[in-house]
């Protein structure tokens, strides 16, 4: 599989990686499944894996940190993770595996040190290939973005010159807060969740330019506008279901539909294969980080990356839809498609 450099961390990583979330108890898939699936994925070609402190409540870390020391002797690995999501009340089958805190942590280097060596002994590692700020925009961490200055900031500085962690980073949502924190040049690493998918790449208003000037990595999570179906499964169904909607941006979101569903019956290709394919394109994207539920998902992924970049002309076609116009926020979309989802299982009679 085609690998690239991971900006300034030095990692050279596989350009599709394994988002470790969705593998969890959280949604319901059993451990045997999680371990096939990184199992899988390590045996081909998949050297980058994006995990966090929050997902699953420290069974993902669990799971990866099984799966890593089962594969030590692949030494092209590689994974990171973020803090965070200390705030809040776990349950209870989490109890001894997370502990419940406040919101003072997100200010306490004592309580940030804690996470990050309940992180090393999860993923049974002395040293940690990055770690991130997860959410670095909740105001729980007090940080001074345009000075990009903080007690977290301060932390991660202080553990990479200590050697407990080679690169630091950032994961989260707003694209604004990760520019203006990646222009004080003091990160390596960036995930913007959601930034981009076949509708729109929001990244490349602020975020990209930023990176690539102060040469941060990019892992990319939620290229399948965060499993919202109809950027998965090809059904014209939820055109039917969207064109009564007045909100222009949603009629945009049907009119790019339109054309890549139809981009897709001319080539054959699904639209994971599409999306997998045409972030590859993408050279200042190092890694797409997708999950997986099943074997099937990451199997499929796997063999879509190996098909490389699209052809050009499939590319200047989904750069053209692109163009079309705004489309809702990639959290509005989701949520619309949970209530179409519900629709359509309503007038089928529950078959999707």
């Amino acid at each position: 599989m085609l690998e690239r450099r991971l900006g300034k961390t030095g990692l050279d990583v596989s350009v599709l990686g394994l988002g470790c979330y969705q593998f969890t108890e959280e949604f319901h898939v059993m451990q045997d499944t999680a371990d096939a699936i990184l199992d899988y994925a390590m045996d081909h070609g998949i050297t980058y894996y994006d995990t966090a402190q929050m997902y699953g409540w420290g069974e993902s870390e669990e799971l990866l940190g099984r799966a890593l020391a089962r594969h030590r002797d692949n030494r092209r690995l590689r994974f990171s993770t973020k803090m965070g999501y200390f705030e809040g009340t776990v349950r209870e089958e989490y109890a001894n595996t997370v502990r419940q805190t406040d919101a003072k942590a997100f200010v306490d280097p004592v309580k940030m040190m804690r996470a990050l060596k309940h992180s090393m002994w999860l993923l049974q590692k002395d040293v940690i290939d990055i770690f991130s700020i997860h959410e670095p925009d909740w105001p729980q961490w007090q940080i001074d973005y345009e000075h990009a200055r903080g007690a977290a900031i301060d932390f991660l500085l202080e553990a990479k010159r200590e050697g407990l962690v080679r690169s630091i980073g950032l994961g989260g949502w707003d694209y604004h807060v990760l520019s203006q924190l990646v222009k004080s040049g003091k990160f390596d690493f960036v995930l913007p969740a959601g930034g981009m998918s076949l509708l729109s790449k929001p990244i490349y208003d602020e975020l990209i330019p930023a990176c690539v000037q102060h040469g941060v990595g990019v892992a990319l999570g939620g290229g399948f506008g965060q499993n919202t179906p109809f950027l998965i499964t090809k059904d014209r169904r939820w055109l039917e279901l969207l064109r009564p909607l007045e909100d222009e941006r949603v009629q945009n979101v049907v009119r790019k539909l339109e054309r890549i569903y139809r981009l897709s019956d001319e080539t054959g290709l699904s639209l994971p294969e599409l999306t997998i394919r045409y972030i590859i394109n993408h050279e200042e994207i190092a890694t797409h980080v997708a999950g997986a539920r099943e074997i099937a998902h990451i199997r499929q992924n796997v063999e879509s990356a190996g098909r490389g970049p699209l052809a050009p002309d499939v590319f200047r076609e989904l750069e053209e839809i692109q163009k079309i116009g705004e489309c809702l926020p990639i959290w509005d979309l989701r949520d619309l498609s949970r209530e179409l989802v519900k629709k359509l299982a309503h007038y089928t009679g529950g078959k999707i």
